[in-house]
């Protein structure tokens, strides 16, 4: 059977079903066409001739079903003439939470599999093989008892991203993980799949793919096929688990290099001898009062290095911990003496990172001290609702204090760290938890975190519609940091 999903909204809706007109003349005839996104009934309404194309299924959509559009809105499971099993949920995470009893209820009766599972939001499980995009922990259960062929989902609306198969070890069933862009993106919008409905042992064609470890297995491990017995007693043979590897980034392809040539240079403010300033795509923080600009910058080490402190000789005295202060300092009272603002600075020290950075977020006078209550609050839901997550534990510490200072100089030490200036002439109080570098985090910890505090939850995440800047709009950003920091910048100060 073959199937065409495809992603968009209503404002380009009926610019979408022309698309699809055209992709089922020329890749089809496809048996269903699935279409996800927040479709109004009056647009549906004036969709048109759709002869020629096969039953619509329109996932979000409210309204009255019609001979050949089928409008699958909140969640269910929903069973085609031709024996397609759709499962789908079109909720936000909040309505997630609200019906989650009902929606249990619903999928723990599933006697058998779905062919497909659509959801606008991501498992937690899933998306930690992308790190882009945060999921949830209320449709992993629903994924493990669903198991689909294809779990489909749009919630991220301006990245494509497809997973590699997996395998769940009670029904010998392959399963894939998509999430398809926005009509209006520039990635993929639209996705075409052959899908077979038996659900037999493993074929041939099976064996030949390239499997990687369920990631629903609490101790996920390369799984045998079937064939893989025992010739003695009959018993399944598992695979020994590889140990992970660190995937390595070169600085030719490193978003922070200079020797990249895609490097986007026109959201530097200033250069250093071991170090640079830049804006951020995507900022945390808006303009506010005679600031008219974000403020939300990354300090970051022109060395391809993954940590701060790398074992190099004499850490505390080498020209980049001096310099890298230097332009930390600079910002804070560029911060607290141009526009009356306080300072959170963020880091991950990991041996696992691909290139170390500091973020620097300007924070309103008024809201720094609730910056404790931010964090616990974050640190709560992090440690108690993600059970994969490291679970973490921040000190307190003055920025002189020896205990601190000694894990920061340690190249073995692993760390995520807090600096909280309430202005640029008091000594910072410093948050600091360890962790080992083999645990999972959460690299939008420090994010949440300050978005929290700022009371800001729509631009939590970068890539959000209401963070995203075009070219023209980051080179203007850029000009009016460089005229705000002009006074303060290290490298044109005597």
């Amino acid at each position: 059977m073959k199937l065409l999903v495809a992603h968009g909204n209503d404002a380009n809706f009926l610019s979408l079903i022309e698309k699809v007109k055209k992709l089922n003349t020329k890749a089809g005839p496809f048996a269903h066409i699935l279409i996800v996104g927040d479709i109004k009934d009056e647009t549906i309404n004036n969709i048109g001739d759709i002869d020629g194309l096969s039953t619509l299924y329109l996932f979000g959509a409210e309204g009255e079903n019609s001979t050949n559009i089928i409008r699958l809105n909140g969640f269910g499971v929903y069973e085609s003439q031709d024996k397609l099993r759709i499962g789908y949920s079109t909720q936000t995470t909040k309505q997630l939470h609200e019906s989650k009893k009902a929606l249990w209820n619903k999928f723990k009766q599933l006697e058998d599999p779905v062919d497909i599972l659509i959801s606008r939001e991501w498992s937690s499980q899933v998306a930690r093989l992308n790190e882009v995009f945060s999921g949830t922990e209320l449709l992993d259960n629903i994924v493990k008892t669903a198991q689909p062929k294809y779990h489909i989902a749009y919630g991220d609306n301006n990245h494509y991203f497809e997973s590699k198969p997996f395998i769940w070890d009670d029904s010998n069933q392959v399963s894939r993980f998509i999430n398809i862009a926005d009509f209006d993106s520039s990635k993929k919008w639209a996705y075409a799949f052959n899908i077979e409905l038996a659900r037999d042992v493993i074929s041939d064609n099976i064996k030949k793919l390239e499997l990687i470890d369920n990631p629903y297995n609490t101790h996920p491990q390369k799984r045998a096929l079937v064939t893989d017995q025992h010739p003695d007693d009959g018993h399944k043979t598992a695979v020994e688990p590889k140990q992970k590897k660190v995937k390595k980034i070169l600085p030719s392809t490193c978003h922070f290099c200079f020797t990249n040539a895609s490097l986007a240079d026109h959201m530097i403010i200033s250069i250093g001898n071991s170090s640079y300033l830049t804006i951020v795509r995507g900022p945390l923080t808006t303009p506010k009062g005679d600031m008219n600009f974000s403020g939300h910058c990354l300090l970051i080490p022109i060395e391809h290095i993954p940590k701060y402190n790398s074992g190099q000789d004499n850490f505390k005295e080498s020209t980049l911990v001096k310099e890298m202060t230097l332009y930390e300092n600079s910002v804070v009272k560029m911060n607290y003496r141009k526009f009356d603002m306080s300072t959170i600075v963020f880091e991950i020290n990991s041996e696992r990172s691909i290139h170390f950075h500091k973020q620097i977020i300007p924070i309103p006078k008024y809201l720094i001290l609730k910056f404790e209550t931010a964090l616990d609050r974050q640190l709560h839901f992090n440690n108690e609702n993600f059970s994969n997550n490291a679970k973490l534990n921040f000190q307190k510490y003055s920025s002189t204090d020896e205990e601190y200072l000694k894990i920061r100089d340690d190249p073995k030490a692993n760390y995520l760290q807090f600096t909280v200036y309430e202005t640029s002439e008091t000594d910072p109080q410093v948050y600091i938890a360890m962790f080992q570098p083999d645990m999972r985090l959460d690299l939008q910890f420090g994010r949440r975190v300050t978005a929290f505090l700022l009371r800001a939850p729509k631009r939590i995440k970068w890539d959000s519609p209401a963070c995203l800047q075009s070219k023209e709009q980051e080179i203007k950003e850029t000009e009016n940091f460089q005229k705000g920091y002009k006074d303060f910048d290290i490298m044109t100060q005597s």
